[in-house]
């Protein structure tokens, strides 16, 4: 399908429209840290620069992220997620319910820590910060049936307010088989959209509305290589067939967005040509914007072709950064 017939209008009026969408996000929730230093000589110790601190701050992450993309578009947002119990813990809803997500269906679990991610950044000398390493804090621990239970009736309750659901996976174990059950059981009950962005494995999403993952997830899991167009073209509507989903949506990094669906067919969205400062994050605001357009009637090529502009603004910013509808907009003119 050719995306020229795209009235910008239309894209300016379904933006205009995002603050109807009551979106409830499930799924693997942290706490991004970001520490930068000046790098002033190389350590005695070790072959490594010694950073002098000059600042920090925090960002949510992972699931939170494409939830504070929604946020930031207009849309009201619940997010359902397990932390612990701890100080990072208080930090992270504190940082959610500033950007307008409310954070009251976490569940908390003094058996588990919060998941940080701390990245430390010298800057200085060059123009952009360049990170030196990262350091995870992440509990792997399979969830307990009592924390299970808990995502469990949250969700229930939650979804019963919500135009869309969309589950975030990141692997941390929110996104277990009870969750996903439990995620499309409400969808279906309450007949509203469901969308799950995947890092793979994406048959334990069945029957969900849209699937999005990125090139190399799909060639993982779909056992095909994707290389050329004509590989997109035919692995993506097979694929659909056997994930039973309505959309099927694979970000393809600098050559944008490829996605299939029965009604709309086959449809590729080239990259933009923008200065990449760093691509963490994108694939959170691609589902957010994918999300906030089925949950308003869209088609995939509409809501596709919203994502890959979505995703071009935020790659220019450094760490996880979001669009705002405002910026949306002003990229369409």
């Amino acid at each position: 399908m050719k995306l020229n017939n795209i009235d910008r209008q239309q894209l300016i009026d379904l933006i205009a429209s995002f603050h109807r969408v009551s979106a409830l996000v499930v799924g693997d929730v942290c706490l991004d840290r970001y520490i930068f230093g000046e790098p002033t000589r190389l350590s005695r110790e070790a072959p490594v620069p010694v950073l002098e601190w000059r600042r920090e701050y925090a960002l949510p992450g992972a699931a939170s992220n494409p939830a504070l993309n929604l946020a930031s578009l207009g849309a009201q947002v619940s997010l359902i997620g397990v932390v612990g119990d701890d100080s990072a813990a208080v930090e992270l809803r504190e940082l959610l319910d500033k950007h307008g997500v409310d954070s009251s269906h976490l569940v908390s679990s003094p058996e588990r820590r919060t998941t940080e991610k701390t990245r430390i950044l010298a800057e200085g000398l060059l123009s952009l910060p360049q990170q030196v390493a990262r350091v995870d804090k992440v509990d792997r621990e399979p969830l307990r049936s009592p924390q299970i239970s808990d995502l469990n009736k949250n969700i229930k309750n939650k979804a019963s307010e919500a135009d869309v659901i969309l589950v975030s996976d990141y692997r941390v174990g929110v996104v277990n088989p009870e969750v996903i059950a439990s995620c499309l059981e409400a969808s279906q009950y309450l007949d509203i959209p469901i969308l799950v962005d995947s890092q793979g494995e994406l048959s334990r999403f069945k029957g969900y509305k849209c699937i999005r993952c990125n090139r190399r997830e799909a060639e993982r899991s779909l056992g095909h290589k994707l290389e050329t167009e004509a590989d997109f073209e035919y692995v993506l509507p097979q694929a659909a067939k056997y994930l039973e989903c309505d959309w099927l949506v694979v970000t393809r990094d600098s050559n944008g967005i490829s996605a299939y669906s029965q009604d709309t067919g086959y449809v590729h969205v080239p990259g933009e040509k923008v200065t990449v400062v760093d691509v963490v994050g994108a694939g959170d605001t691609v589902i957010a914007v994918l999300a906030l357009v089925m949950a308003l009637g869209g088609d995939v090529a509409t809501a596709s072709f919203l994502a890959n502009k979505a995703a071009s603004l935020v790659v220019q910013k450094l760490g996880n950064a979001c669009v705002s509808q405002h910026d949306l907009l002003q990229s369409l003119r």
